[in-house]
């Protein structure tokens, strides 16, 4: 790396931490997944374990997801308050994309220019500006990418470090494991030569990855098989987590430039393959577009994963037009060339960024105070109706049992459940609502902003004096219910 790239990379880096950092702070809250995330650090903090049986969620659940990402969360924690933390850790993660992205585009391009580029689109892909978002995606992300840049490297121990910690950082390591095969099979059809080491280094991960995830996850997959692989997320709202993809709404998170340039290079490659490593990475771009396809990774994930890819084949697409220009001789200097490229990215990528991570949803602060209030003034045993995304918030803020949260995995009647919790914001019929709050032990129920949004709701329809006592009003109104069924 040359001295010019170190100071463009280093300010890139800067630069967007500062934006991050600004946005994080300006937004008072993290998006509502959070606080399971939260909640778990906490609890390591104060037993030195993740909370794998949770009493509230579901009324009672366990739970199976990897710890790393809340484990480094905690140890850090112990140096600073966890709100600083889960604010500046993410962003600090997501940005240690650009080094990386940098370092990848300057293998496939050999053009400095180029690989700075790609890292700059990289560095504010819309899909990945969510400032406020404490998951475990803000560490995978980095890791798998320095995964992919120490296999381009035949950097072995980099490469093991790497490939373990993101193991151990989420399930949707099977990416590069997809990944890896389709290299492999597009390399055979090819009659491309595969080096020893890649076999070597794709066996072993498939072998380590498929051991992990029997090891944290061996319950989950016998209790559910191959659904396990749809998270149990019932099938109602399997278009929130996998939606169909809009091609507006790609190009809009991704940036239609890095797109088009990045749709463009892979159709070239795949017809020429000349580039061995743009070709390792257009077999992740196809491992993500099928597994998105197939509904197995979420939206966000699948995006982000696809966007930096296309960021980083962006380095190779300019490389190839800086190459055309100066042939034709319409513009020969690569200053010029870079300038009017810059031009034209700076706003059409910064300002979706901006805009994505100011459209967040995040609860605000009166949502907040009433489930703090819920914590105060109901019994420790209450049950409590709030939305599904809400249901987080509900259980580390109210401390109150939920109907249901995000966490899905080893629940037998999730589909159910998620029919009652509907019919409770939709339903005009008391003796329907009766019933299901009698089903989940159900004693208040909250109606904040975001459900009346989502439920295009602005009081419950099946309310009764004889029934239900309001006992809390903000923006949040919260009822007692006082009926059941058999004493209405």
């Amino acid at each position: 790396m040359k001295n010019k790239s170190i100071i463009w990379i280093t300010l890139i880096v800067i630069v967007t931490l500062a934006i991050r950092l600004y946005l994080a702070f300006t937004i008072p809250e993290l998006t509502h997944e959070s606080y399971f995330h939260i909640k778990q650090v906490e609890h390591i903090q104060e037993t030195g374990f993740p909370l794998f049986y949770d009493a509230l969620s579901y009324g009672g659940r366990e739970l199976r997801f990897l710890p790393l990402f809340h484990y480094i969360v905690a140890a850090i924690s112990m140096i600073l308050p966890l709100g600083i933390v889960a604010k500046v850790l993410p962003n600090i993660f997501l940005v240690l994309i650009v080094p990386i992205v940098y370092l990848m585009g300057l293998k496939i391009s050999k053009n400095e220019t180029g690989a700075i580029i790609a890292a700059f689109i990289a560095a504010f892909l819309p899909i990945t500006f969510m400032t406020n978002s404490f998951t475990t995606t803000s560490l995978f992300l980095p890791l798998i990418f320095l995964t992919i840049y120490a296999f381009m490297e035949k950097k072995t121990n980099l490469y093991l470090i790497s490939f373990l910690l993101a193991t151990l950082t989420s399930s949707a390591t099977f990416l590069l494991i997809i990944g890896f095969g389709i290299y492999l099979l597009l390399s055979l059809l090819e009659a491309k030569k595969i080096q020893k080491y890649e076999i070597e280094l794709i066996l072993f991960s498939l072998f380590f990855y498929t051991w992990s995830q029997f090891i944290f996850f061996k319950e989950v997959l016998i209790k559910e098989g191959f659904s396990f692989i749809w998270q149990n997320i019932p099938p109602q709202i399997v278009a929130e987590y996998f939606p169909t993809f809009s091609i507006i709404q790609v190009l809009v998170l991704i940036s239609v430039i890095p797109f088009l340039a990045g749709i463009f290079t892979v159709y070239l490659a795949l017809f020429q393959l000349k580039n061995q490593k743009s070709f390792l990475l257009i077999s992740f771009a196809i491992s993500t577009t099928l597994l998105a396809w197939l509904k197995v990774i979420p939206f966000f994930l699948s995006l982000a994963f696809f966007g930096i890819i296309l960021a980083t084949i962006f380095a190779s697409f300019y490389s190839q037009t800086v190459g055309f220009l100066q042939k034709t001789k319409f513009i020969n200097k690569q200053r010029v060339i870079a300038l009017i490229f810059l031009i034209v990215l700076i706003p059409s990528i910064t300002i979706p960024a901006v805009n994505n991570a100011f459209n967040q949803e995040v609860p605000t602060a009166e949502e907040i105070s009433a489930f703090q209030w819920i914590a105060k003034n109901t019994p420790p045993d209450a049950g409590v109706l709030a939305t599904l995304e809400e249901g987080n918030l509900l259980t580390y803020y109210g401390q109150r049992r939920n109907i249901m949260d995000s966490q899905f995995a080893l629940i037998d009647n999730a589909e159910l459940r998620f029919q009652d919790l509907n019919s409770l914001y939709s339903t005009s019929f008391e003796t329907r609502a009766l019933h299901s709050l009698d089903e989940h032990k159900i004693t208040y129920l909250m109606l904040t902003p975001f459900a009346q949004k989502k439920y295009d709701l602005k009081q419950f329809k099946y309310l009764t004096s004889e029934c239900f006592e309001q006992v809390y009003r903000n923006e949040t109104i919260i009822y007692k219910a006082k009926c059941t069924l058999e004493k209405q």
